[in-house]
């Protein structure tokens, strides 16, 4: 077996607030809107995003296809850096590997649970509290042009609950489809969690009701939930409550993932 060492921090269960009030945030967005409470149990949520190191351990236990940007060959300059250039397919793959290598049930994460992690209890807009604070993440205005090494920015850019890199650097894929609020994991958003590691899940994505109907037929397939801001967005997408999202099979240079898994009952 790999030696994996990929740093869950626990996030303790308890109520948040999901979403954006336009009272306490001017800049929200429709599709964050309404703000609603959510319950959220137990689990645990990597500190950091998947390194291009961890992602090089997968790639040669499976010989798995290397990230889009990988040109010449696994970045070693880059080992401590976030992983790009991978799909959400992949990252799945990543996580049933995972799993297999550490015997816990490892998943992306939903979409509240990265929210949660990212934000914690008191309704804060960025992950360190609720005003902006120069300095605190990798994003456009600081002109890194790229991605930076897992633990710059902390601990001065963390969550409440020690999570790093939640609003910059790479923005991160969830398990989540992408749906109109209130969040509501039984209406379709969440149907391919509870098959977390079947390696087709296209049809899965196509009979959710978390589909739409737009100009790319790729993105048609499915809508799947990317959050966090990235090294090439602004303040605005560091807040905690955007959203975006990409069609699943989606490779681009600022979009990574971390993994995230529920406790043993």
């Amino acid at each position: 077996m790999t030696d994996i060492q990929l740093n869950f921090v626990r996030i303790p269960e308890a109520d948040f607030t999901m979403g954006s009030d336009r009272r306490t945030d001017a800049k929200a967005h429709d599709d964050e809107m309404p703000a609603h409470s959510l319950h959220v149990t137990d689990y645990f949520i990597m500190k950091n995003p998947v390194t291009n190191a961890q992602y090089e351990q997968f790639r040669q236990a499976t010989e798995h296809r290397a990230p889009l940007f990988w040109t010449n060959g696994y970045p070693s300059d880059k080992a401590d850096h976030p992983v790009v250039g991978v799909s959400y397919y992949e990252a799945i793959a990543f996580c049933a590997w995972a799993t297999q290598e550490t015997g816990l049930p490892i998943r992306l994460p939903t979409e509240p649970e990265w929210e949660k992690s990212a934000r914690g209890t008191d309704g804060r807009v960025y992950p360190w509290g609720k005003e902006w604070k120069q300095g605190a993440s990798n994003i456009d205005e600081l002109k890194i042009n790229g991605t930076s090494p897992i633990g710059k920015f902390s601990p001065q850019g963390d969550s409440p609950y020690g999570v790093a890199d939640m609003g910059g650097n790479v923005q991160e894929w969830c398990s989540s489809l992408f749906g109109p609020y209130p969040y509501d994991p039984a209406d379709g958003r969440e149907e391919h969690v509870y098959d977390l590691h079947n390696r087709d899940l296209l049809p899965k994505l196509i009979e959710t009701g978390c589909t739409s109907k737009i100009e790319s037929d790729e993105a048609s397939i499915g809508k799947s939930v990317i959050r966090g801001g990235s090294w090439r967005e602004g303040r605005f997408q560091a807040r905690c409550a955007y959203r975006s999202w990409a069609a699943p099979m989606h490779r681009s240079e600022d979009t990574g993932f971390r993994c995230c898994y529920e406790p043993k009952a």
